[in-house]
């Protein structure tokens, strides 16, 4: 793994070459945007609540703080390299709001591949005016994308229907998370087996059923925390737990901090 910063720390370029088959082994979000390209190989990609099919050539736009996972597809070998960047890179570029697969036009492909390139060795170098061309290289790749993404319409999930099922599961989770969702009863909600659930749920998205629910919440939660002054007990309460000792104890896990160690870190 190569992992490549810029002086100002608004930039990371992460280039990676894996063999064998690989799916990530825990949640991810993070508050910058990502750009995810794929050199060789195939993945799936879970993004809040949808699973999409990635190729070769593709990229993936996140939005940040948003939950994202790739997952092995049973296609063996893969590179990609990975670029999150702040929110300040973005200024005029009404990219986001829109997290999901990018395919460029076949006029624009060696264009884009091309981008990436030159984005990782100049990420290794230490050329004069290093970190002023990353932004160019990066803000030009953006400048592709963005009009890319204008003109495609709306990005399609993986064609099968146990990912549409498990979608819509996801879907009923983040619409629902303040309640009690218990897996037997969103299962006869969907008019499946527990056991089927469970399994697809896991197959499909990388998280447990269990593991996606708690995350969720603590997504909303770290929202809450940013931008509202909220009780603890009541931001426990918007996100469906009590007591709030149980929201301490999951959020501290998740987060190695407690909530008001989060909320002290983010308005610092």
């Amino acid at each position: 793994m190569n992992i490549f910063y810029n002086a100002a720390g608004t930039i990371l370029v992460d280039h990676l070459k894996r063999t064998g088959y690989f799916t990530m082994d825990e949640q991810h979000a993070h508050d910058e945007y990502e750009l995810y390209y794929l050199m060789s190989g195939q993945r799936d990609y879970f993004i809040r609540d949808r699973t999409y099919r990635v190729e070769r050539g593709n990229f993936v736009f996140i939005e940040k703080d948003e939950l994202h996972r790739t997952i092995d597809t049973g296609v063996p070998n893969h590179e990609r390299v990975v670029i999150n960047f702040s929110s300040s890179l973005l200024a005029g570029f009404p990219l986001h709001g829109r997290s999901g697969v990018i395919a460029l036009p076949p006029q624009e492909h060696f264009k884009g591949e091309t981008l990436v390139r030159e984005l990782v060795e100049e990420a290794k170098g230490d050329a004069a005016g290093r970190d002023v061309m990353l932004e160019s290289l990066l803000r030009q790749l953006i400048m592709l994308l963005f009009r890319a993404q204008s003109e495609q319409p709306e990005p399609q999930t993986q064609p099968s229907s146990v990912h549409r099922t498990i979608s819509e599961v996801a879907a009923y989770v983040g619409a629902n998370y303040r309640e009690p969702l218990r897996l037997n009863e969103v299962a006869k909600r969907f008019y499946v087996s527990p056991y089927y659930l469970s399994r697809k749920f896991k197959q499909c998205t990388g998280f447990g059923f269990s593991e996606y629910v708690q995350l969720v919440r603590v997504r909303e939660a770290q929202r809450l925390l940013r931008e509202t002054d909220l009780k603890m007990i009541d931001v426990a309460a918007q996100i469906g737990i009590e007591p709030v000792a149980n929201f301490y104890k999951l959020f501290k896990a998740t987060n190695g901090c407690s909530p008001l160690q989060y909320r002290k870190r983010q308005r610092s």
